[in-house]
């Protein structure tokens, strides 16, 4: 949290009131900064992190996909803070509207969400992303070999976490955890794409004729890996909050089904189940929030470990 008497300093030496004030993310405020400009304020502890995500956004070729992707034009240290001036993306945050939409609407945004996300992988890397993961969160002496080793030993550094919290709440935990490592034990076959990681409609912005103008907030899980885990999550996140049912998700997931191949569904069963897994203490330490419990409910969710051929209790 920055400090009131820090963030008022900066404020005023950047000419920036209260009318500029746009919103407030997990991690920062944003501000309106010149005609085509964003202002951010961090935390200092987020500067090393602002520095990989200028360089990733300045690695990132867009010109195989029809809208804008995040740019940052400075970072700053002042005072207690980090400052960013980033490219402004016009657009609003649509997630409130969908529940309000009939089923036509939501037809046709499901259809445009989806072309999106399978715009992802075709976004190409000046610079390829060291290792698996963008922002990485522990320490990996023996580099993965692959994509599902990656996985697995990610998998094993989150149960250290995360172990005594689940093995309560979700019903055979044991036998669920071991085959996420009997799977990712097999060698990855398939082709490394770019994965956001985090996509769902909070991290689009909208046009006013409800066009998907940007797509932000890289980092937290950005990866290299199979583009399907970033299709998978397209889909549990969607609904976060539960406004929309199941009828309308099964909806979408039907339709990447039917775009993709009956073959995608079984992955996109487990990489949903994965990363409730791997995001149970995301945002509590001590798995104490909605997010777990969400977590929760999607591990002890038996129709999705009926979607996995193998899976026995």
């Amino acid at each position: 949290m920055i400090i009131q008497n820090v963030r008022l300093y900066i404020l005023k030496k950047y000419n920036i009131n209260e009318n500029d004030f746009l919103g407030k993310g997990q991690e920062a405020e944003v501000y309106s900064y010149h005609q085509d400009r964003v202002f951010k304020l961090y935390q200092l502890s987020a500067f090393e992190k602002q520095k990989i995500l200028k360089s990733f956004y300045k690695s990132m070729n867009a010109n195989a996909v029809d809208f804008n992707l995040p740019k940052i034009y400075e970072i700053i240290k002042e005072k207690e803070a980090v400052i960013t001036i980033e490219k402004r993306i016009e657009g609003r945050n649509i997630q409130k509207d969908l529940s309000n939409f009939d089923d036509d609407q939501l037809h046709a945004f499901f259809k445009q969400y989806l072309s999106t996300i399978l715009s992802i992988k075709e976004i190409k890397l000046e610079h390829k992303i060291d290792g698996h993961k963008l922002l990485r969160d522990y320490e990996i002496h023996n580099e993965p070999a692959d994509w599902n080793e990656f996985l697995k030993q990610s998998l094993i550094q989150k149960n250290k976490e995360v172990e005594k919290y689940l093995m309560k709440d979700v019903k055979d935990y044991e036998s669920k955890y071991h085959y996420f490592l009997n799977v990712l034990s097999k060698k990855y076959e398939g082709e490394y794409n770019l994965i956001h990681g985090d996509f769902y409609p909070s991290n689009l912005l909208v046009s006013n004729d409800g066009k998907i103008n940007g797509v932000i907030d890289f980092g937290l899980m950005t990866l290299s890996g199979d583009y399907l885990f970033d299709v998978a999550l397209s889909w549990i996140l969607f609904d976060l909050y539960d406004e929309l049912g199941a009828v309308k998700l099964n909806h979408y997931v039907n339709m990447i089904i039917e775009t993709l191949g009956e073959e995608v569904k079984e992955s996109l069963y487990f990489y949903a189940l994965y990363y409730s897994y791997y995001s149970a203490n995301f945002f509590s330490e001590n798995c104490s929030d909605g997010h777990y419990e969400w977590s929760v409910r999607n591990l002890n969710n038996e129709s999705y470990w009926a979607e996995l051929k193998d899976y026995k209790k």
